[in-house]
């Protein structure tokens, strides 16, 4: 029966000794020249199976390679920076958040990372060869060597004299375990059930005459600034029993009878776009007086209704869009073209800062404390549970929330035909992976 460990370790031992990989080097070195560049995993924990896979891929690409007497460069590499690895050693040292680390000292904390990522990069070179994969595991590159960092700096420089470097303020998805933001590509969706809520917002100066809006956020309706209609859509007054809900049109019947079971009487038609600039109270503004007058005369727009055709449809809630500016990109967009900014007080942690009684309570976490509030001062109509996709935080994989932060960026929109031009002279295999830069 064959010993598969036996064969391994007689082989390696073979190819070590012999320099068998070094003689094929040597002997394709005036080759034509074949670049490889090692897609690198994290020096976080051990290689998985995923690894074991696209690594066995790889060297099968390699070896056809060297064996058509191609020069082939084939320098191992890793990644090492940021949380995949601070999250392990945060976990090894028995830290549980960033205030910790700082106690601990962040020089400490960073020798700490630097000797942890070291070893498993060790970890990785010797399984990896295991694995039977060729390549320059004397020569790995990795982001804490010097030569690495020059270069990233390299690039800064270049992108500084090109004025492509700036500095911005941008909602993103934040990550409060991890107390970072996000980059689009560092989510991960999932399905999930959420609590709905539909809220009713006084229109200033009318009596019992209410906007209607539907949220899935709940913790975001302090910040709300604004309430998003489509302008083409058809809005109706209707009356039900002693107030005035105003919805979309396509939604009235669904909503009023089908969900809340209740009569209506239709006493008025219209365009969303008839709305634009109506005023309406906010259900807390009694409990947030001041902080809304400070923001109404620092933002003349504020609490008015903004129109949007990119981010309102009927597919469900009301045809009316809650709109908090400091919490989430579209409604800073939108908000944007009415003079109104973000606003939003959220710390690190994801808690909620000198906002009144709402000071303390955790953004997502507490929904359900924000929706007894909305109940308290009569604003909450009803609730419904919603299935929808949801980011989560690779990292931390917890919901991601959004704040309002200064972010170091590099301007690429100029690039993008051009880099679509190059794209097409590149033969990609499998040929899909072409079309999701397309």
């Amino acid at each position: 029966m064959l010993d598969f460990k036996t064969i391994e370790a007689e082989t390696l031992k073979f190819w070590r000794e012999k320099k068998i990989y070094e003689k094929v080097k040597e002997k394709n070195k005036k080759g034509k020249k074949f670049y490889f560049l090692q897609g690198p995993p994290y020096t976080s924990g051990k290689l998985h199976i995923g690894h074991a896979w696209n690594n066995s891929l790889k060297d099968i690409i390699l070896r056809y390679k060297r064996m058509k007497g191609l020069n082939v460069w084939d320098r191992a590499g890793y990644d090492m920076h940021g949380l995949p690895t601070e999250n392990k050693v945060q976990q090894k040292l028995g830290f549980k958040d960033k205030d910790e680390i700082l106690k601990y000292g962040i020089d400490k904390f960073v020798k700490e990372c630097a000797k942890f990522s070291i070893e498993h990069a060790k970890y990785m070179n010797e399984d990896l060869a295991k694995l039977g994969v060729w390549m320059d595991f004397e020569n790995s590159y990795m982001p804490i060597s010097k030569e690495y960092m020059e270069g990233e700096w390299a690039l800064i420089k270049k992108a500084w004299e090109q004025k492509r470097l700036y500095k911005g303020k941008k909602i993103m998805h934040w990550d409060a375990q991890s107390e970072t933001s996000l980059a689009k590509h560092e989510l991960e969706y999932e399905t999930v059930k959420d609590t709905s809520i539909f809220l009713k917002f006084k229109i200033k100066n009318k009596k019992d005459e209410y906007f209607l809006v539907w949220t899935t956020t709940p913790w975001t309706v302090p910040f709300n600034l604004g309430i998003m209609v489509n302008p083409e859509i058809n809005y109706v007054k209707a009356r039900v029993e002693k107030e005035v809900w105003i919805i979309a049109k396509d939604l009235a019947g669904m909503f009023i009878s089908g969900l809340l079971g209740k009569k209506y009487e239709i006493i008025d038609e219209f365009k969303g776009e008839k709305l634009e600039g109506t005023e309406y109270v906010h259900p807390l503004y009694n409990d947030l007086k001041e902080i809304y007058d400070n923001l109404k005369n620092e933002w003349k727009n504020v609490h008015t209704v903004f129109l949007s055709k990119e981010y309102v449809d009927t597919s469900a809630g009301t045809g009316l869009v809650h709109s908090a500016p400091g919490c989430g990109p579209e409604d800073y967009e939108v908000g944007k073209r009415y003079g109104v900014g973000a606003f939003n007080t959220l710390n690190e942690k994801g808690e909620i800062e000198n906002l009144g009684k709402f000071t303390g309570m955790i953004a997502k976490e507490d929904d359900k404390k924000f929706i007894d509030e909305f109940k308290k001062v009569g604003s909450l109509i009803t609730t419904t549970e919603v299935e929808h996709e949801y980011p989560m935080s690779w990292r931390s994989h917890k919901p991601v929330v959004f704040r309002p932060t200064e972010q170091w960026f590099l301007k690429t929109e100029d690039l993008t035909d051009k880099l679509l031009k190059f794209n097409e002279k590149i033969y990609w295999v499998p040929k899909r992976t072409k079309e999701s830069y397309e």
